[in-house]
């Protein structure tokens, strides 16, 4: 019944950024990327194993799905100390690009978002309302259902049978409503998360450190890929998804010197407020 200290948006960030909270291993030691890393191909996330065995440049990163090769996984192996060598060259690179041309990554991002948002937001509406409608549906069917089975026209045991089927189909699109409208409304908190990238982004440029802040306000998921050796190397793909913007690369001059005369020539098309 009073104010509220901080607005619904910002109370909702800070619970999802609460869920990635660092549990210790057993050796008491925990990494700056726990709870973020995943497995591209299952989606399972990637464990983090530290033992008193190992040193702190052999504690590493593995698909929770692998088990030992007994898994439906393959092992996605990385040493932590190397992917947080990967992150802070990845958000470093990010930092320096916006300290200089902060307004020409608003308007990238500002692009990006909308074409995606346009996208993803028709499909998702057209989930929801076909789901409604088909939950809708259901509930006609059952009622006749219902009707037939007093009236005889159909055995108990027919009706139960049918009933439970579209019970159980009416209780999936419930859900899939539910998680797509939970979707559409992560869009209204856009806005709210690309401020808190760019006060991140402002916090490592003085800092030129990774702190768990940091790494939470400014990364929203890790994905590191299947190792692949070549050259006599191996060689590790990871895709870092930044709060707000998601994947990005850093363009090159000659986009940027593009992407700026955009901007002076339709300053309003794709308008982003941070």
């Amino acid at each position: 019944m009073q104010e509220p200290i901080i607005s619904e948006k910002q109370w909702l960030r800070v619970q999802e950024l609460r869920e990635h909270r660092r549990r210790p291993t057993k050796t008491g030691r925990t990494s700056l990327f726990s709870g973020l890393v995943y497995c591209p191909d299952g989606g399972a996330k990637l464990h983090f194993l530290a033992a008193k065995s190992l040193r702190r440049n052999q504690e590493f990163w593995r698909c929770s799905n692998y088990k030992d090769g007994r898994g439906k996984c393959q092992i996605h192996f990385i040493r932590d100390v190397v992917l947080e060598r990967i992150v802070s060259e990845a958000v470093g690179n990010l930092a320096d690009f916006v300290r200089c041309y902060e307004p020409v990554f608003l308007y990238q991002a500002a692009k990006k978002n909308a074409a995606v948002r346009k996208t993803e937001q028709q499909r998702l509406k057209r989930t929801v309302e076909s789901g409604k409608a088909r939950t809708r549906e259901i509930d006609g069917i059952i009622s006749r259902l219902y009707e037939d089975n007093v009236s005889g026209k159909i055995s108990d045991e027919r009706f139960m049978k049918l009933t439970a089927n579209y019970e159980a189909e009416q209780k999936e699109l419930e859900r899939t409503v539910s998680e797509s409208e939970n979707t559409l409304s992560e869009a209204e908190k856009q806005s709210v998360d690309l401020r808190m990238l760019l006060k991140g982004l402002r916090e490592f440029t003085e800092m030129r450190e990774l702190t768990p802040t940091i790494v939470n306000t400014l990364i929203k998921r890790i994905e590191v890929h299947n190792n692949d050796k070549y050259d006599g190397h191996c060689h590790v793909k990871v895709d870092i998804y930044f709060t707000a913007v998601g994947m990005i690369d850093i363009p090159t001059e000659k986009e940027i010197r593009a992407m700026m005369e955009e901007i002076r020539n339709h300053p309003q098309e794709f308008k982003f407020t941070a």
